[in-house]
């Protein structure tokens, strides 16, 4: 009988299709994808790039996609903000966010204010993060920045 790996365990496994979601992005500094899940099911998942009708980062439509400037404005939207944005409110009622980067803290306001009760990201690198996760904590949403698989 040939060797069967367990199941892979469902934060890796929720973080992989937020993984995936990111691939969507058109962003050409950053590409981000998140998903939001509840009673283990898919609620909505969402990637950065620019609103719905305005041209897409990777063909011109963000002055900083086009220049690489960080002085210059982004048009995209986040993609834990999109995630949230496709989601009914009663979807995201306690629900987990799973996110391919430790969010900003623009979308930590928006996370507080969702109904979201936890995030998940991978371990981030920067300092920011620890700032947004004591915010978060604060608004009673629970933060756990894990190790990638």
């Amino acid at each position: 009988m040939p060797e069967t790996k367990p199941p892979t365990d469902w934060d890796t496994y929720f973080l992989d299709l937020a993984r995936q979601a990111a691939t969507r992005s058109s962003c050409t500094q950053h590409r981000h994808g998140a998903v939001i899940v509840s009673n283990r099911h898919v609620r909505s998942t969402g990637y950065n790039g620019t609103p719905s009708g305005h041209a897409n980062c990777d063909v011109g439509g963000c002055p900083r996609g086009r220049t690489g400037d960080k002085d210059k404005p982004c048009l995209g939207l986040h993609a834990e903000a999109n995630a949230i944005l496709y989601a009914d409110p009663h979807q995201r009622d306690g629900a987990t966010l799973y996110i391919t980067g430790a969010p900003c803290l623009e979308c930590a306001k928006l996370i507080a204010n969702s109904g979201l009760r936890e995030v998940v990201a991978p371990r981030p690198q920067d300092g920011e993060a620890d700032l947004v996760k004591e915010f978060l904590l604060d608004c009673k949403v629970r933060v756990r920045f894990i190790k990638p698989a």
